[in-house]
């Protein structure tokens, strides 16, 4: 949506005033234009206040590509974009949408765990919606942290008893995205394509 001059900048800075010290985005988000305003407020003396995350593999709505040379584009683009050197944390976006899972398990996350030695990100994880997927990719992949989203909330604690006793076993991380279920939990509900009835 329409943003005024400054908008941007004032919401994280009073963001990180207040303690907020990670900061999740990703080229799918507004095409590319969140990482884009982000990247700008951040130059400006903010980047080493937080921890930076975004993705790759999830490019458009319905648009998705987890080869390992789309993956280390997009993680270029990303950097010129956010304008820095590295990402704290680098996720594999929505896994779930991928057409061949085995490609992912091994061809997807070979490419993560490159880029790290590279100096291009500190952390590796991958993000979806089934709890089922993650679990298997924490199984597999030697992650450091997975994105569930919408699994813990108040009408729903999947993410207790069906993901963080496997993830606890591997040592890997586990960020909870959408507390609020993606807008059901909200005056104005969720989007037509939101996963819950």
């Amino acid at each position: 949506g329409a943003l005024d001059p400054g908008e941007a900048d004032a919401c994280v800075r009073r963001a990180i005033d207040l303690g907020v010290n990670l900061i999740d985005t990703s080229p799918y988000y507004g095409e590319t234009r969140s990482e884009a305003v982000l990247g700008e407020v951040l130059s400006a003396g903010l980047r080493d206040e937080v921890y930076l995350c975004s993705k790759a593999g999830r490019n458009k709505f319905a648009e998705f590509d987890f080869t390992p040379a789309a993956i280390e584009r997009s993680v270029e683009a990303s950097l010129r974009r956010l304008r820095t050197d590295y990402l704290d944390i680098l996720i594999a976006h929505d896994i779930e949408f991928a057409d061949d899972f085995e490609a992912v398990f091994t061809d997807a996350a070979a490419v993560l765990h490159q880029l790290k030695p590279a100096g291009k990100c500190r952390f590796v994880g991958m993000s979806g919606l089934p709890l089922g997927i993650l679990r298997t990719a924490i199984e597999r992949c030697d992650l450091d942290v997975v994105i569930s989203y919408t699994h813990y909330t108040l009408q729903n604690q999947r993410l207790l008893t069906e993901l963080l006793p496997t993830a606890e076993k591997h040592g890997v991380g586990v960020m909870n995205a959408s507390p609020l279920c993606m807008g059901l939990l909200s005056d104005g509900g969720p989007q037509d394509w939101h996963p819950a009835p």
